[in-house]
């Protein structure tokens, strides 16, 4: 039997978003409900014949595997100031093993120096953040620093809080400081 290299680059695809879906999924306890509907999400999609056109396979790209590939660390949190997101870029930033790890984390616990504010406060000050720097605890111990975006998702309804982050530690430890 031979295989088309579309059709081979389509199931690859597939197989990562079964991957991606499964190892980030919330679970009620025995977590049967979540892989049978996982199951079902990709039979479905396998029915669907591939996109003809570049923008179409764009239009038909799951967000969560975008986020997954993208360079640019992400999380989401909920507005309770719980992390129920994060991409592998993120994770690395901060110097853990994967995602799952961080995922449930509240934000006061990854954010340097506000273990004492409630997770809610947390969240409107990254809202809020725009252009200010935000520190972040890695895995070791030590800062690091960062600028937020703003919120990716931008309705005042929207149950969540998007926002992807940039490292500057580097660019902080090499650029000289400004004469006075």
């Amino acid at each position: 039997m031979t295989t088309s290299p579309d059709f081979a680059e389509h199931r690859t695809d597939q197989t990562a978003w079964r991957t991606a879906t499964l190892d980030n999924a919330e679970t009620n306890g025995d977590g049967y409900d979540k892989l049978v509907d996982v199951t079902e999400r990709i039979t479905e999609r396998r029915r669907q014949p591939p996109p003809s056109t570049p923008d179409g396979y764009l239009h038909e790209l799951p967000a969560w595997i975008l986020l997954d590939r993208l360079p640019t660390p992400v999380l989401a949190t909920g507005l309770d100031g719980v992390l129920i997101y994060t991409n592998p870029a993120f994770a690395t930033m901060l110097g853990y093993p994967g995602t799952t790890t961080l995922t449930g984390q509240p934000l006061p616990a990854l954010l340097a120096g506000h273990s004492a504010i409630p997770p809610r406060d947390c969240v409107t000050a990254l809202r809020a953040a725009g252009t200010v720097v935000i520190d972040w605890l890695h895995a070791e111990g030590f800062p690091v620093h960062t600028v937020v975006s703003d919120a990716l998702l931008v309705r005042a309804t929207d149950p969540i809080l998007l926002i992807s982050i940039t490292d500057i530690t580097e660019v902080m430890w090499t650029t000289p400081p400004e004469p006075r």
